[in-house]
């Protein structure tokens, strides 16, 4: 019996897996509270290998990867660890950010670094309400489209402390060194999901399960683990009518060097190496903890080879920055959705490779390479929305396009991800290679200054363009900053009730804006949260001298006296208030940064009726003296 992928080919009654149950505890799938050691071992001997892909730019990154670091973490580690998370941004793809936590600690001699999930989840692949596996935080989020915990953790890594042979830099590991980056893109990759839920204890092998809505489930990457049968068969590990769970045979099994990683994925790439036509893990006769079955073979994928990066030991100045093809197979296997630095083993699979959605005359228009005498007799072309399921938008005859590119009008505002499919003169339906992005906001945003009025206040006009296709229930948040920098504020609602047809304009009006600079921009949101923010557009309302006042608002005021105040630079500005007598009544010092028209208010309650006179300093000019009634 053959382990089954937890992202099974789109043939299931749902085209997203789904979460069932709530998030579990890494220590409760794991048995320890915190990752201390992952079974990596450092090996004496100088390898003097490198292994680095070029065929991949920074640019190409398809995830976002984020690293927060403990406060003793050194500035030259994190570097190490960021050059890590880097190339794993360029092997994985993910619509929502995956959150690394990293420490610098001591972790005991010998050990190197550990890392891991922060939580796992069941997850549900095939739309029958059940969880068939149990997977971590960030390959649960690369699944569902969306983060199973916003703002948390999903992957920790603890970096030893006490080691003196790191090797920090960018250049190849030194003689004598460790190479960080290269242990550092290990532990993210076991942080990824690539690791096992076994154990062996005594003569007793078992695995790890959780109970999820009174289902047990297992770990996605133990239901990959195969043994070799006698007769060249191989038995998923998880199947409990040959290896009982717990049981000496599957002891027998976690121990016995014949233990591999199933699925089609990572057979094809084992294929591009030297080893056996399936993945052989790391199976030792004595069980060591952390080391087993989470680590490629060492003796099958030596330092030389391609595929090394996973194995349990790395040698003195041996850098390997690339995960390799088998890592991406069995990442693949697991349900990963891979970047271009994994798809690049995977071309010749594939028929055709999407690889554009570039913005179009109302619409966008997807590209794509086709294999010459490839079978194709249609083309089909879904659309997910912001984090939903995928919906077919198009279905076309081959026939009927003249090239590889086909305009997709009518997509209304938003965030989309596309998957191209294609129908073979057999009927059997196929995957292209790679899913592009992109964005569709409110177009055509635009800022104009239209009037002054006799105290300097301008009129801003805003205009922008919603294209056709945007269905009903939008809002269009007007969003404004004041200054240089700083942070943008709504300051009004424009709704849309109808589906829009055809592009539409609209705009909004801004009066009596006091002198400064301004940036407006538009967040369309839909009827569920998701929006889309436009680049942002500057209007600037010019004023004469170093120091703008206006006011006071009401004038005369009885409680509250209110002004408005523009620097032309940033500077401290002084507020004086002095009565009849020429006494001053009030003082005050405001920071004010440049352009960035700030309210000042004073309180008056308490004052008696009469003429009082504001007079404003900043650091080189005294502005013009303002009169302000007061009545009680």
């Amino acid at each position: 019996m053959i382990a089954l992928s937890v992202c099974p080919p789109r043939a299931s009654a749902q085209e997203t897996p789904q979460i069932v149950g709530d998030p579990i505890p890494h220590e409760k799938v794991l048995r320890t509270s915190t990752y201390r050691d992952c079974g990596l071992r450092k090996e004496a001997v100088d390898a003097f290998v490198t292994h680095r892909s070029s065929a991949v730019r920074p640019k190409q990154a398809n995830a976002t990867i984020e690293v927060s670091y403990g406060s003793n973490f050194p500035s030259e580690a994190q570097a190490a660890v960021e050059r890590a998370a880097d190339i794993w941004e360029t092997h994985i793809s993910s619509p929502v950010s995956i959150r690394i936590q990293a420490s610098y600690e001591a972790l005991g001699p010998g050990v190197l670094a550990a890392a891991g999930p922060n939580s796992f989840y069941g997850v549900d692949a095939t739309g029958n309400g059940e969880a068939e596996a149990i997977v971590g935080d960030a390959l649960a989020g690369a699944l569902l489209g969306e983060d199973p915990q916003p703002g948390g953790t999903d992957i920790i890594v603890n970096v030893n402390s006490e080691r003196d042979d790191w090797h920090f830099g960018e250049e190849p590991a030194p003689a004598g060194t460790i190479d960080l980056t290269s242990v550092a893109l290990h532990e993210i990759g076991h942080g990824l999901n690539y690791l096992d839920l076994f154990s062996v204890e005594g003569e007793q092998g078992e695995y790890a399960t959780a109970m999820v809505e009174g289902n047990q489930a297992v770990g996605v990457y133990d239901r990959q683990v195969l043994g070799a049968q006698g007769d060249n068969s191989f038995t998923a590990l998880t199947n409990e009518d040959v290896y009982p769970n717990p049981s000496a045979a599957l002891a027998d099994a976690l121990t016995g060097n014949q233990l591999f990683f199933g699925g089609e994925a990572s057979q094809t790439t084992a294929a591009l190496g030297n080893g056996p036509p399936r993945p052989r893990l790391y199976a030792p006769s004595q069980y060591a903890s952390g080391s087993s079955i989470a680590h490629l073979d060492e003796a099958t994928y030596p330092f030389e080879t391609q595929d090394a990066l996973m194995t349990p030991i790395i040698n003195q100045a041996e850098t390997n920055r690339q995960p390799g093809p088998i890592m991406c197979g069995q990442l693949r296997d697991m349900g990963w959705p891979l970047g271009p630095g994994c798809n690049r083993y995977f071309r010749d699979l594939f028929a055709v490779e999407a690889q554009a959605a570039e913005a179009a005359a109302g619409g966008l228009t997807l590209s794509w390479t086709e294999r010459e005498n490839a079978d194709i007799q249609k083309y089909i072309v879904d659309r997910r929305y912001f984090g939903g399921p995928f919906q077919t938008i198009r279905q076309v005859d081959a026939s009927s396009l003249s090239g590889s590119r086909l305009t997709l009008e009518g997509l209304g505002i938003g965030a989309f991800t596309f998957r191209l499919r294609w129908r073979r003169s057999d009927g059997t339906v196929q995957t292209a290679l790679g899913q592009p992005r992109d964005t569709v906001r409110v177009g055509d945003v635009a800022t104009t200054l239209t009037e002054r009025d006799a105290q300097g206040r301008g009129t801003v006009g805003l205009s922008w363009t919603v294209p056709p296709g945007t269905p009903s229930g939008f809002r269009y948040q007007i969003e404004r900053r004041a200054g240089q920098g700083g942070e943008f504020r709504t300051v009004a609602t424009v709704r849309q009730d109808g589906a829009v047809g055809e592009a539409q304009n609209k705009q909004y009006t801004a009066d009596r804006q006091t002198p400064g600079r301004y940036e407006y921009r538009v967040t369309a949101q839909d009827g569920s949260g998701n929006a889309v923010t436009s680049g942002a557009r500057e209007v600037q309302i010019d004023f004469e001298g170093d120091v703008f006042a206006l006011g006071p608002y009401p004038n005369p005021v009885r409680e509250t006296a209110s002004f408005d105040l523009t620097a032309r630079q940033s500077q401290s500005v002084t507020v004086e208030v002095y009565n009849m007598l020429g006494e001053r009544v009030y003082t005050d010092r405001r920071e004010v940064d440049a352009q960035a028209p700030a309210s000042v208010s004073i309180d008056v309650s308490q004052w008696a009726s009469g003429m009082y006179f504001l007079r404003l300093r900043g650091d080189a000019t005294v502005g013009e003296t303002q009169k302000m009634v007061v009545v009680q």
